[in-house]
């Protein structure tokens, strides 16, 4: 939900997230959550901690590269729509689907 997110239940926390397995993709939109919300207060955002706090509570969040990959994707993203970032070179990144030319 990039672009607005919940802002919580009136009464408080917890909220709960999962799907399937809890790790995966649940880790993802929880990282990108944590991080969103980093980057609105302080400006500053560090994955790969966030990744490793939520790990200490769910081993093995974020599985695959690609969820790695699609966090730093969608943060950048985030950040360049609201206007955090002016410009951001993603020519290094490769999308390993696309057929080649």
């Amino acid at each position: 939900m990039i672009g607005g997110h919940w802002l919580g239940h009136p009464l408080g926390p917890p909220i709960v997230v999962h799907y399937s397995a809890g790790i995966g993709r649940t880790g993802t939109f929880i990282t990108l959550d944590i991080c969103i919300n980093k980057l609105e207060a302080t400006g500053l955002i560090d994955i790969v901690k966030t990744v490793e706090k939520i790990r200490a509570q769910r081993a093995y969040s974020i599985q695959m590269p690609d969820q790695y990959v699609f966090c730093h994707l969608a943060l950048l993203e985030y950040a360049l729509s609201r206007g955090l970032l002016e410009d951001v070179d993603l020519s290094g990144f490769n999308d390993d689907d696309s057929e080649s030319e």
